[in-house]
């Protein structure tokens, strides 16, 4: 188990060193890349900050910085809450849609290789494995969340 443990930490700093190396000719980053996503695909509604450092496991000002910079790149919209002018809520733009459009080719095919080792059976079993680890840390990371770690 332990080794599994730093094998997974391993992949992931190499998935985003990797990730990272592919966005960074268009001043991108995985972090930015991650919350676009949760941002467009993790919610029914815009989400708020809060919503969005909650699903990413982070802080609510490290989201605020991220959408500030996605915002001035055109990327994200942010709002105030009609009925709470203290949230901002956030949201892609067409202009975030198109350029993820124009570069799926590219970027599809780096997925391909980073799961080119990988049958898809041994993929979709992967998913399994990975959504199952997910809920299963819900709880521990609810008390790590609350004992202020």
């Amino acid at each position: 188990m332990a080794d599994s443990f730093g094998l997974l930490f391993l992949l992931t700093r190499r998935f985003e060193y990797i990730t990272d190396s592919i966005l960074k000719k268009d001043g991108l980053t995985t972090k930015q890349l991650l919350a676009l996503i949760v941002i467009d695909r993790g919610f029914d509604e815009r989400p708020s900050i809060s919503q969005v450092a909650e699903l990413l496991s982070t802080s609510h000002q490290n989201v605020k910085q991220i959408a500030h910079q996605l915002e001035r790149r055109g990327f994200l919209e942010m709002a105030r809450d009609e009925n709470d002018r203290r949230r901002w809520l956030l949201g892609v733009t067409k202009k975030n849609q198109d350029f993820w459009d124009s570069r799926e080719q590219e970027h599809g095919e780096a997925r391909q290789d980073l799961f080119a080792s990988l049958s898809e059976r041994e993929i979709r079993h992967f998913h399994k494995i990975l959504t199952k680890l997910i809920g299963g840390t819900e709880s521990i990371y609810r008390e790590a969340k609350e004992s202020g770690i």
